[in-house]
């Protein structure tokens, strides 16, 4: 069973929730990081629906292990060949510093180690296969996160 990239942010968030549920203790970190952690939370969605859009609007696939019709290269994929996954990784954070626990963190790390092992292979293998040198040449000069 796939678990897909906005699957692996729920069960981040669900689990961030578990773990203050669970384990129930007095926030450690201020109010201001906690709405810190709104902002970055509200940053990370919006940047996510942005980038749906962006797909939409360039007739090719979101989905991880589809088949893309084009290569994304422009807007922010000019800075990160991973904008999603990153603002996936911004919205964790902002959902831990919202929950005023540390611990919540953990999650954060946890989810880009996932999407490493897990799909970045697949979108790298499959951009490759269907753009060839240039994808290669996009990859050379375009970091994978920051």
């Amino acid at each position: 069973m796939k678990i897909y990239p906005p699957l692996m942010v729920l069960a981040g968030i669900l689990g961030q929730l578990a773990l203050a549920y669970l384990a129930p203790v007095r926030p450690i970190m201020s109010p201001l990081w906690q709405y810190a952690g709104i902002a970055l939370m509200a940053l990370g969605l919006a940047t996510i629906l942005y980038m749906a859009a962006s797909f939409r609007k360039h007739e090719t696939t979101i989905i991880p292990d589809g088949q893309p019709s084009q290569l994304m290269d422009t807007g922010l994929f000019a800075y990160s060949r991973n904008p999603i996954y990153l603002a996936m990784a911004i919205l964790l954070t902002g959902s831990a510093l919202a929950s005023g626990h540390v611990g919540a963190l953990a999650v954060v790390p946890i989810f880009v180690i996932g999407v490493q092992l897990v799909w970045r292979p697949t979108e790298e293998e499959n951009l490759e296969a269907e753009f060839g040198q240039i994808y290669r040449n996009y990859k050379a000069k375009t970091r994978r996160w920051l």
